[in-house]
């Protein structure tokens, strides 16, 4: 018993030994890595050039890319956390805030869609409660308990209106639980559903009044996305309320126009009376854009069991396919196009880059299978790849809002040089990283953030910018409520588990408010698919 007892003291010697060097080794070689990993470059060309944290490699690389997704994920959090203390300080309960000025702005977009409901507050709360911010949270939250309201007589956009704040209102809600939150976003609602009774055929206009609206008559025409956005945001107040009448307000006119029309890609406006498009150009950007995105995120919403919703998605991406489609010359991209008359135009819109996101989430969601899903999957990497271009051809890498190419040589012209805070580019970045996990979405978004953080920093906050190809850029001082409510947070989920917000069971709205699926979904009834490697 003795010489066993003396033959172990040598024996856990050297295994401590061994545990020892390995954990300077595993130290050694991660923090090596990690150097690397950071070390990003400034170099922003024509061509995607992958950052140079990409080098996570060998034996080591997945606790490498796990550690480093955690630094970047926090790096985000830390600016929201800036960003937060920079409006609580200058521009509390305002709309939004002028970083650089660090002064109030108490309205957005210049009047034309809200002006006093404190919009990035509410925009804001759903960001918070996501990174796990709760004294944060609750500063916001009971400010929009005890402070807003809506008895004040004011003239809003209804799709403004129902995206940031009734969205915001019942985001935070599902997120919390709070039922004064839930019977804040009710009693928005309750306003604003008069504006469904004013046509035949339930299409809304898009400027109403509070602090009720009253119907209209229901004339004139109303524009795709305005008309079509707003099912998300009133199905979740029944889920909230338990009655049914919001759903069916808001579902009403978009079986109307699609009873109305053969085309499921559609022109930019529809008739209020007749639900028949009226246009000239077929698209998926601006003017229609989230019409299409809701088509899918409804169908997911009510757990995924609505075929009508599906199949005219389906639909869309498939017309998309056929008529849409730019190819530039000499790039390994394309992406999808408006068509006027039998013309595909060669600009690219920030706007319009929401779209390869949406369809990487309709496979993950199994709204198709088998080759279909790996095209359309393959299509959604594809024109990622091209809204990339936004951001990595600029001289700053702040994003500019819309870029064009040469049809003969395939030139990029940046042909909008501003940077509006824009969410849809990292949108698609983080759907396309939950569709496939691979790294380079990742790599991409920590370069584009990494240029935030270099070039659109204030003290009160983060803003635009004027030209993104001067160095340094010049600020615009506008935050948008939109940063606070979707950049930030497609930037903090591209870099966090699954879990921080499992796309199982929340559904994003257009301002990326995150909505509860609701009952009867079927839970990973289809699996996503991964694009196969080159």
């Amino acid at each position: 018993m003795a010489m066993f007892r003396r033959s172990r003291a040598p024996r856990r010697a050297c295994i401590l030994l061994m545990a020892a060097a390995w954990l300077l080794f595993c130290t050694y070689m991660f923090h090596g890595v990690l150097d690397v990993q950071l070390n990003i470059s400034d170099n922003a060309g024509a061509q995607e050039v992958p950052p140079t944290e990409r080098q996570c490699s060998g034996l080591f690389a997945s606790f490498c890319e796990r550690h480093v997704a955690q630094y970047r994920a926090e790096a985000v959090r830390q600016g929201m956390m800036h960003a937060w203390q920079g409006y609580k300080s200058y521009a509390w309960g305002a709309d939004e805030i002028h970083p650089k000025s660090k002064t109030a702005k108490t309205d957005i977009m210049g009047g034309a869609g809200i002006s006093g409901m404190g919009v990035s507050m509410v925009d804001a709360l759903s960001t918070l409660k996501v990174m796990q911010l709760d004294q944060e949270f609750k500063e916001g939250r009971d400010w929009v308990v005890d402070k807003l309201n809506f008895e004040r007589t004011t003239t809003v956009s209804f799709f403004e209106t129902v995206i940031r704040i009734l969205g915001g209102l019942a985001a935070a809600h599902d997120l919390s639980g709070d039922p004064q939150l839930g019977a804040k976003a009710q009693d928005l609602a309750d306003r604003l559903l008069p504006a469904f009774d004013s046509a035949p055929t339930g299409i809304i206009s898009n400027t109403v009044s509070l602090p009720l609206v009253q119907p209209d008559g229901g004339s004139g025409s109303s524009g795709l996305a305005e008309m079509g956005t707003n099912v998300l945001e009133f199905s979740s107040i029944s889920s909230i309320t338990g009655d049914d009448k919001y759903r069916r307000a808001a579902e009403k006119p978009l079986r109307a126009v699609h009873a109305a029309n053969e085309h499921a890609l559609m022109f930019e406006h529809v008739d209020r009376q007749t639900a028949l498009e009226t246009g000239s150009k077929r698209g998926v950007g601006a003017g229609t854009d989230s019409y299409y995105e809701y088509l899918i995120k409804y169908w997911v919403l009510g757990g995924r069991s609505d075929e009508h919703f599906r199949a005219r998605w389906e639909a869309v991406v498939d017309d998309v396919l056929r008529k849409l489609i730019v190819s530039p010359p000499g790039w390994p991209f394309s992406f999808a196009s408006d068509l006027q008359g039998d013309s595909l135009s060669p600009v690219l819109e920030h706007l319009r880059c929401f779209f390869p996101g949406s369809v990487a989430l309709g496979v993950m969601s199994g709204a198709v299978q088998g080759p279909k899903a790996q095209l359309y999957l393959e299509f959604a990497a594809n024109m990622t790849l091209a809204c990339y271009q936004l951001y990595n051809s600029t001289a700053s890498g702040l994003g500019a809002e819309r870029i064009s190419f040469d049809q003969q040589s395939g030139q990029l012209v940046i042909s909008d040089e501003r940077y509006w805070q824009r969410p849809e580019v990292i949108e698609s970045i983080f759907y396309m990283w939950r569709a496939t996990k691979d790294k380079r979405w990742r790599d991409m978004g920590w370069r584009m953030w990494r240029a935030i953080e270099k070039h659109a920093r204030w003290e009160g906050g983060y803003s635009g910018a004027l030209d993104v190809d001067a160095v340094p850029p010049e600020s615009d001082d506008v935050s948008q409520s939109w940063f606070f409510a979707e950049t930030l947070k497609y930037f903090y989920l591209l870099f966090s588990p699954d879990s921080a917000l499992s796309l199982q069971d929340w559904v994003l709205n257009t301002e990326a408010h995150p909505l509860r699926v609701q009952s009867g979904r079927q839970r990973g009834s289809r699996a996503a698919v991964r694009l196969k490697r080159q």
